[in-house]
């Protein structure tokens, strides 16, 4: 049996065990709706004993705490499993909370989505303003059905904190709307999903995507162990954190990604996106992509614009840093290693046209013997390479007109570029000297906009 398929006997077993005991608790257990701007599932007929169906109930909860004015928070009174059969939306809150730190909400008995389009949240919160979601853990221990753990659509200032997702088929949070960006100010904090498709996924402006733990174990899966660690296109389990086309001003920071199916951050045609902080490890794919090229129905002229990733720690990923199509792209400060000399990838690549970009500060330790560490393809333009610390046989692959930056020994500096100094360039060790040698090497110099001088001679020798 597969860590996986493990865990997920364990969750099933410990609601079953869990739910039985509470429910031979004596009525008293049962909490009262309060007075002090709180209502309870459990006086709308929840039980939360893991077996029984939950779901009306729930539903009647939010319903009650939407039709108050102004709005109830919305409790899960802790230490229990109710027990859902399919989604309960919590819709047309404004300036609340639901509050559900040590309960769980266990989808079993699902009802069918067999269309993963259709996919539906079994927690979805919808038209919701102001609205923070705490502690509450959501669980799937079969993933039969296509269900997110938590889905949030139209609305706006929504703070996910604490919550955890585990087992479903499609993503643990997500934040999704059929235009992009109609959702906004949404943090998603805290939180640790486990065991899905995707980690945690958004289309919407002003995202924070901050400390959480993302982990699909994909290599201690049954389905790793079933396909000899290969993954294939036909996999479960795919990237760990998603931004999806049309989204603006997302921040990614400060998150454990690890051993993911495919990416652990993968990005679309986004603008304004920042990429920072975050450990990424194990990935079957790459550990951060920015992927701004055109895919399926997204525009053929699309690019991804305004990227900053910088901080990261990115390791042992079949692909660590990969830029496509992107511009105005900052890659700074990583820490980046492969540390498998027969897996042909780079620790950073800058391909498939995109523009405008630095690659400057990273340390990258390569050890494949003839892969490039640094990787920018010929269609790629106004590419910097400056001042990285690089371990490998190979450094860099770039076009000619990349401009690369480099310590190349101990006090030296190399550029495989030319070197413009307006200012002119001091010689320091200079000595009066007035017979020269033979002429062995001469040097071109050029103006401040790059065009010919003329030449310098160099001599053997001057006495």
């Amino acid at each position: 049996m597969g860590r996986r398929a493990a865990l997920r006997a364990g969750l099933a077993a410990t609601a079953l065990a869990g739910g039985a005991a509470l429910a031979a608790e004596p009525a008293a257990a049962v909490l009262p709706a309060t007075d002090d701007g709180w209502v309870s599932v459990l006086t709308h007929g929840a039980v939360g004993d893991g077996v029984t169906d939950d779901t009306a109930a729930i539903q009647a909860a939010f319903n009650t705490a939407r039709a108050a004015t102004p709005n109830l928070g919305v409790l899960f009174p802790a230490g229990r499993t109710y027990r859902v059969s399919n989604r309960v939306t919590l819709s047309g809150l404004t300036d609340t909370a639901l509050r559900g730190h040590g309960a769980t909400l266990a989808l079993v008995g699902a009802s069918p989505v067999t269309v993963k389009d259709q996919v539906r949240g079994v927690l979805q919160i919808q038209d919701c303003h102001r609205l923070k979601v705490l502690g509450l853990n959501l669980v799937d221990n079969t993933a039969a059905y296509w269900y997110s753990g938590l889905i949030i659509t139209a609305s706006t200032g929504i703070v996910v904190d604490g919550v955890v997702s585990r087992g479903f088929r499609h993503t643990g949070i997500s934040v999704w709307d059929n235009t992009p960006g109609t959702s906004n100010d949404i943090l998603i904090t805290n939180c640790t999903t486990e065991d899905v498709r995707f980690g945690i996924a958004s289309n919407g402006h002003d995202v924070r995507i901050t400390n959480n733990h993302v982990a699909m174990d994909w290599l201690s899966s049954q389905e790793a162990e079933d396909w000899g660690g290969v993954w294939r296109a036909e996999s479960k389990y795919y990237d760990g954190i998603n931004v999806w086309f049309g989204a603006d001003r997302t921040v990614i920071s400060g998150n454990t990604i690890t051993e993911c199916g495919q990416a652990g951050v993968y990005t679309q045609q986004v603008t304004n996106l920042v990429v920072a902080d975050n450990t990424v490890s194990g990935c079957q794919l790459r550990g951060i992509e920015v992927d701004g090229s055109a895919r399926g129905s997204l525009p053929r002229s699309g690019q991804a614009v305004g990227v900053s990733i910088t901080g990261n720690v990115a390791t042992n990923c079949v692909g660590h840093i990969n830029v496509l199509s992107a511009r105005d792209v900052t890659v700074v400060g990583n820490r980046v290693e492969n540390p498998n000399a027969s897996r042909a990838v780079s620790c950073v690549a800058v391909h498939q046209g995109s523009t405008k970009a630095v690659v400057v500060g990273n340390h990258l330790r390569q050890a494949h013997p003839s892969h490039p560490a640094v990787f920018v393809d010929t269609a790629s333009v106004d590419v910097t390479l400056a001042w990285n610390a690089v371990e490998a046989a190979v450094p860099y692959q770039a076009p000619a007109d990349t401009v690369i930056i480099r310590r190349s020994g101990a006090g030296q500096i190399r550029t495989d570029g030319k070197l413009i100094a307006v200012g002119g360039i001091g010689v320091g060790n200079s000595v009066a000297a007035t017979t020269p040698g033979a002429v062995v090497r001469k040097i071109e110099v050029f103006s401040s906009t790059g065009q010919s001088l003329g030449w310098v001679p160099v001599y053997n020798s001057i006495t």
